[in-house]
């Protein structure tokens, strides 16, 4: 199982954060998410197609989301 870090932009962009980025809001206005649990056979472009298929903030704690909440749609 993989972690990986996503940044939303305000404007709804969605992209990879930067390694060393803390989940959370940025001082820019973007968030990071820490997506955990990704299988090893999915990349980034997976989780970012699964976030943004998603339509809608996924539930969070601490800005960290379960793959299952963003696969199961």
């Amino acid at each position: 199982m993989a972690t990986h870090l996503i940044k939303v932009a305000y404007e709804g962009l969605v992209t990879t954060a930067a390694k060393t980025a803390d989940p959370g809001v940025t001082s820019g206005g973007a968030t990071i998410y820490e997506v955990q649990g990704v299988p090893g056979h999915l990349g980034i472009d997976d989780v970012i197609a699964a976030f943004k298929a998603l339509g809608r903030p996924p539930r969070h704690t601490d800005y960290e989301v379960a793959w299952s909440e963003l696969s199961a749609g």
